[in-house]
């Protein structure tokens, strides 16, 4: 187990608590976590660009002048790819597919990788609850600038995990532009690697912990 601050709304340590040592320390692992962030940014990719092949082309049915006798090379349409407006050879589909398949036991040896760098760079605050006495922006923006006043975080922007979705929680965040608030079940190594410093609740904690099964931290 590590031993860890615990942290309150205003920043201050308002206790201690064990992580587990499956989770929080794990062996740094580059080339792995440089996959899984490949792999989801390809995920990602919506396939855009395309282009009309011949037969995609509109008109073109009649064959524009006879096999033979004109003197004139032969053609059987004028939506050839050789004419102008014709077809495209060769070019881009919506047809092409990015995605990459990625295993249960790599996303999660590549997630706890990262979150342990967090911990280890002092980038990672364990929070003991989020709870607001009223989900407005103005007072969570507040209470973020205090948090971020007490535990020397100068700049970037933050990330808030929480174990489950808190629609008010959530919607307060929205205009707070150094702020983004998200839950365990969203949370990737690509996500973390976005933000400066990431601060999860003891809920969150415990909700990754019994997501990924983590046996001796039960």
């Amino acid at each position: 187990m590590i031993e860890t601050s615990v942290y309150n709304l205003t920043g201050e340590v308002s206790g201690k608590t064990n992580l587990p040592e499956q989770v929080f320390s794990v062996k740094a692992s580059p080339k792995l976590v440089h996959q899984l962030v490949v792999a989801e940014q390809s995920n990602r990719r919506n396939v855009i660009a395309a282009v009309k092949t011949r037969g995609m082309v509109r008109g073109g049915g009649k064959k524009p002048w006879k096999q033979k006798g004109t003197g004139r090379a032969r053609v059987g349409s004028i939506r050839s790819p050789l004419w102008r407006g014709g077809g495209i050879i060769f070019g881009p589909s919506r047809d092409r597919n990015f995605s990459k398949k990625i295993n249960k036991s790599q996303f999660r040896k590549g997630l706890f990788t990262v979150l342990t760098d967090l911990l280890t760079e002092k980038k990672l605050f364990v929070i003991s609850d989020f709870a607001q006495s009223e989900f407005k922006t103005k007072s969570l923006a507040s209470s973020i600038k205090s948090m971020k006043s007490k535990l020397g975080i100068s700049k970037g922007k933050i990330l808030v995990v929480i174990p489950e979705a808190d629609f008010k929680l959530e919607r307060s965040a929205r205009n707070i532009s150094d702020a983004e608030v998200t839950t365990v079940s969203k949370i990737s190594p690509y996500t973390l690697l976005q933000y400066s410093n990431v601060l999860i609740t003891q809920k969150a904690v415990e909700k990754l912990v019994s997501t990924y099964s983590v046996k001796s931290a039960k």
